[in-house]
């Protein structure tokens, strides 16, 4: 698509761009002089200090996989392909502003589950002197079979939390796409720390009875 060099929206102060990141990816070079007209600050990678990311027709065939890693760790930039662009370009900003401080927003799934799942292979007591964060809807009976154990159990996450432990009905909420107040409380408590990453073990209330059961 051909363009004017610039145009009078290009000057405004308010675009969707003033004072934010934007990866372009794929994006041809003749363009970035009129995202940098926006107020654009341009980036040619992914981080989770970018605003915007622009995919273009030749975005890398890992883009897709890279914006996957930043959203399990609760980044989320808006992406932009060539018609948003455009659009934008042709001064209509409305539907396109995000906030400018840019926050974690997890929302966990079930590969958050896969990905920090807690194995009990390798030793006799692999919990043992380990804090677990037992959810609400677990069995109560769960706290003295630990205990008896040598294994900390608490009703709460914090920096000591080793394992977080969630019910088998939670982990079917995983499974179904859908989410409960214990994964909402989780997610605070990750969207609220300091963490960059999301590398919470986990394990289900059904996977730590089994193991229990055969002690």
């Amino acid at each position: 698509m051909q363009y004017e060099l610039f145009s009078e929206a290009d000057f405004r102060q308010d675009t969707p761009f003033t004072g934010r990141s934007v990866c372009l990816l794929g994006v041809q070079k003749s363009m970035q002089q009129r995202i940098l007209a926006l107020g654009a600050d341009i980036k040619t990678s992914l981080s989770r200090n970018v605003h915007y990311v622009v995919l273009g027709k030749n975005a890398p065939a890992d883009a897709l996989e890279s914006l996957q890693q930043l959203a399990f760790n609760g980044f989320c930039p808006r992406v932009l392909n060539e018609e948003e662009l455009d659009d934008i370009l042709r001064g209509h900003y409305s539907p396109y502003f995000v906030p400018q401080n840019i926050t974690k927003n997890l929302r966990l799934t079930l590969r958050h589950y896969l990905a920090g799942r807690f194995s009990y292979e390798g030793s006799m007591n692999p919990l043992y002197t380990k804090e677990l964060y037992l959810a609400p809807d677990t069995s109560p009976d769960l706290y003295q079979q630990l205990g008896n154990r040598g294994i900390y159990a608490n009703a709460y996450i914090d920096d000591t939390t080793d394992l977080i432990v969630i019910s088998d009905q939670t982990l079917q909420h995983l499974r179904d796409g859908e989410t409960d107040t214990s994964l909402s409380y989780i997610e605070q408590q990750y969207n609220n720390s300091r963490a960059q990453a999301f590398r919470y073990t986990m394990t289900s209330e059904g996977e730590l009875t089994a193991w229990l059961n055969k002690k």
